[in-house]
């Protein structure tokens, strides 16, 4: 074979070969644009559901002792405070010590008075009487010394039912509870019926929360009360709202019972109000898609995406309330929401 013939061979070769190539690559890109313009995604549905929702006021507060079940352990008499034995917080049972104290000067005197009073009465009683023996003394004499005596012996009792007398005496818990407030220390003079300890039944505390004024919150609403450092949620209710605002906070106070649970009291609380209820729509909240356009919803109909754009509302757990050009028992899409375009054909998974 001739060089000439050799060189015709191989350009016929690479003709072939280029006329082969553009088939094919005519036909892969037709393909590619077709695929292109004509854009299919794999989504999941679920449908918009009309429900009767609640309108939920998210409020927050502290656990605090109820007033009703608190009971203040008081000086019986001016004195001083020689031990204070419990501490704010501490739980106590009945009968434990919860403060020392000792007579006050004041004390001290008011008893040797009283005492000193039975002393004379005592006396002047039995010199009367040996007068009126003798008929030297009037009837209305002697009833007036005794008298005299009956009063100056209430008194000394009076004195010793207060602790005079003794040098130092123990206040003990009347009963079992959590102590709420301390109000002195060793050293502190205090008077005649100043409170020293209070104490709160462990089963009596309540959480006082601030809410809006407005009108909104009324007793008798329901309330989930959800520990804000962890624990199970409690359901209660209000039982009480207040008509004049904190200063401070310019909120109302609402008291919700703890129904038996027990937290700590000053424990942080949040509390779900339900203040009213209406009917509305309700979707998915992974099907809202979110961009600059604003929120809207894909809706699912014969192969295709239809974009839709909503008002959202409050969520209710993992679906939200959502308003719009949203029929109730639309399909839209959940996952695979975020790659769908206006008029895209899709497929459901699992069809």
């Amino acid at each position: 074979m001739t060089r000439r013939q050799l060189v015709t061979i191989a350009i016929a070769i690479v003709a072939i070969a280029g006329i082969v190539a553009l088939i094919v690559l005519r036909h892969g890109g037709g393909e590619d644009a077709e695929a292109e313009a004509h854009p299919t995604a794999l989504v999941t549905v679920a449908p918009v559901r009309s429900e009767t929702l609640q309108d939920v006021v998210s409020v927050y507060g502290v656990v605090q002792a109820d007033p009703a079940s608190s009971l203040t352990v008081a000086a019986p008499k001016a004195a001083i405070v020689s031990r204070v034995l419990v501490r704010s917080g501490e739980t106590v049972s009945a009968g434990q010590a919860l403060v020392e104290i000792a007579n006050a000067p004041a004390s001290e005197m008011a008893y040797k008075q009283a005492a000193d009073g039975v002393t004379f009465a005592q006396s002047d009683l039995a010199r009367v009487q040996r007068l009126f023996d003798e008929r030297l003394a009037a009837t209305d004499q002697l009833s007036a010394a005794r008298k005299t005596l009956a009063d100056a012996e209430a008194a000394l009792t009076a004195q010793q039912k207060q602790g005079a007398g003794r040098a130092l005496q123990v206040l003990k818990a009347p009963r079992a509870g959590v102590v709420t407030t301390v109000s002195s220390a060793a050293g502190d003079h205090v008077a005649q019926d100043a409170p020293l300890v209070v104490l709160a039944r462990a089963d009596g505390a309540a959480v006082k929360l601030g809410v809006e004024p407005g009108g909104r919150f009324a007793v008798g609403q329901a309330v989930t009360l959800k520990p804000v450092f962890g624990g199970p949620p409690i359901a209660s209710h209000l039982t009480m709202v207040g008509r004049a605002a904190d200063q401070t906070t310019k909120t109302l106070d609402a008291v919700a019972p703890l129904n038996g649970a027990s937290l700590p009291i000053g424990a942080s609380v949040e509390g779900e109000v339900v203040t009213a209820s209406h009917a509305g729509l309700v979707a998915p909240r992974a099907s809202v898609v979110f961009d600059e356009t604003g929120p809207h919803v894909f809706v699912i109909a014969g192969g295709k995406a239809q974009r839709v754009f909503v008002a959202l509302g409050l969520n209710h757990g993992d679906d939200v309330e959502i308003s719009g050009k949203v029929p109730a028992g639309a399909q839209v899409a959940v996952e695979g929401a975020y790659e769908l375009q206006d008029g895209m054909a899709v497929k459901v998974r699992g069809k």
